[in-house]
């Protein structure tokens, strides 16, 4: 193939589009302010060990809970789907946020079920109408 001023120029445009520098939404601050919301619910734990792996749990939710908001974002502003190039072909397929947000929305899913679990009785108590709701 033969270089020409008009594929250069395609090809600068196409690496300008590709370097745009996201906003970095994961932050101690935001992972923090999640953290502090989820850990009131279990201080009635008592044993240290069930204590350690509850907040384990509750670290590992907030940072997915802020990788999904990031990853929604990210969709909102560019949309499901975008244009890859390769050489000279040019074809559509899923944003890599998409994929993302479905990997650790599902992740977060399975942790909070479990953290539910771990609640005290009187905690229980509080979401058990949260719980009805969600079985239908």
């Amino acid at each position: 193939m033969v270089k020409t001023a008009e594929n250069l120029d395609e090809n600068r445009n196409i690496s300008n589009v590709k370097t745009r520098r996201r906003a970095n939404k994961i932050t101690p601050a935001r992972i923090n302010k999640e953290i502090d919301f989820l850990k009131p619910m279990f201080a009635g734990i008592d044993d240290e060990d069930k204590k350690n792996l509850v907040n384990s749990l509750i670290e590992e939710a907030a940072f997915l809970k802020v990788a999904c908001f990031q990853a929604k974002e990210e969709l909102k502003k560019e949309g499901l789907t975008t244009e890859t190039v390769n050489a000279a072909q040019k074809f559509v397929k899923a944003h890599p946020s998409a994929t993302i947000y479905e990997k650790y929305s599902r992740q977060y899913t399975a942790i909070i079920h479990s953290l539910i679990e771990y609640l005290p009785p009187k905690e229980k108590k509080n979401i058990s109408r949260l719980m009805e709701l969600r079985n239908g």
